[in-house]
């Protein structure tokens, strides 16, 4: 069984708030770009509001997670400070991984203009900023083991996938509370009509991800990784259901402008970015304290 230290606890905290506040930043300009028609002055205000905190909460945590990494590979809060192994990090790739994020965050910030949907210096920057995440960790490991590149743009298009989806959620709440019941209803079916796309390429390109991680399906419950793997795909299920539900049962009602379905749906989206945060922490867990059998040479 791992063990697992009050350093490598705040590395994966710090890791999964970054992954968040990255993910959700991108995926907050898309939904802008497809949605922005849809959205009232007030509304679209919010949400670019949100956007920015989001852009500063990522910085600060991806700081704040190589700054733990030092203090987790120290064992102890010197490392903290310690250039020699902030140095380290960056050059393992950690470097490369932060530099496009940032890259893409400062492009974000920079592409939000007021009342009009994001220019697309913002696309590219939440195409930047999401993705950088493949620079580094297992799959990327994988490139150097065996010269493909087919894991990196399998987890690329993964992150943007998840980006979409995540992105989505805070905003889909914003414009819940629009006093206009047919905008409401249309800004939620036409998430629900894209992500039905997003979600089978998301779907495809992390079993991709997990046929080249895992050797054999029996690692799913003989070792640490296997059993986060399984971890993380229940609770994936758990999230598909209640979009499905969402999109199935709800986005119908809100048509047909049913009050208990828009409380119905805020209640939803709300499960959703709680079991959304669980996976991202799951995930951090994946790629910080364990990894699969495939990266093992010796064996």
């Amino acid at each position: 069984m791992m063990t697992v230290g009050i350093w490598d606890a705040a590395v994966v905290t710090a890791k999964a708030v970054t992954y968040a506040a990255t993910l959700a930043a991108s995926g907050g300009v898309f939904f802008l770009i497809y949605s922005h028609a849809l959205l009232d002055r007030s509304c679209a205000g919010r949400i670019r509001r949100l956007i920015r905190v989001l852009v500063l909460v990522a910085v600060l945590a991806g700081g704040a997670m190589i700054l733990a990494t030092g203090a987790s590979m120290s064992g102890d809060a010197g490392g903290l400070a310690d250039v020699g192994l902030a140095r380290m990090i960056l050059q393992a790739g950690e470097g490369r991984a932060s530099l496009a994020r940032l890259t893409g965050l400062i492009l974000i910030g920079a592409g939000l203009t007021a009342r009009r949907p994001p220019a697309a210096v913002a696309l590219l920057g939440s195409v930047a900023a999401a993705t950088s995440f493949a620079w580094v960790g297992h799959v990327h490991s994988l490139v150097d083991l065996r010269g493909a590149w087919l894991p990196v743009l399998a987890i690329a298009v993964h992150l943007l996938g998840v980006a979409f989806w995540l992105g989505a959620l805070i905003p889909l709440l914003i414009a819940a509370g629009d006093a206009d019941r047919s905008r409401v209803a249309a800004t939620v079916g036409r998430f629900g009509t894209a992500a039905l796309a997003v979600v089978g390429v998301t779907l495809t390109a992390g079993v991709v991800m997990l046929c080249l991680l895992l050797r054999d399906v029996s690692e799913l419950w003989i070792d640490d990784y296997g059993r986060l793997v399984l971890t993380k795909t229940l609770l994936v299920s758990w999230l598909l259901a209640l979009a499905a539900f969402n999109h199935l049962r709800l986005t119908p009602r809100l048509f047909a402008y049913d009050e208990g379905a828009l409380r119905a749906l805020k209640r939803s989206i709300t499960a959703e970015l709680a079991v959304a945060g669980c996976v991202l922490v799951v995930t951090a867990a994946m790629t910080t304290i364990t990894g699969p059998s495939a990266l093992d040479m010796s064996r």
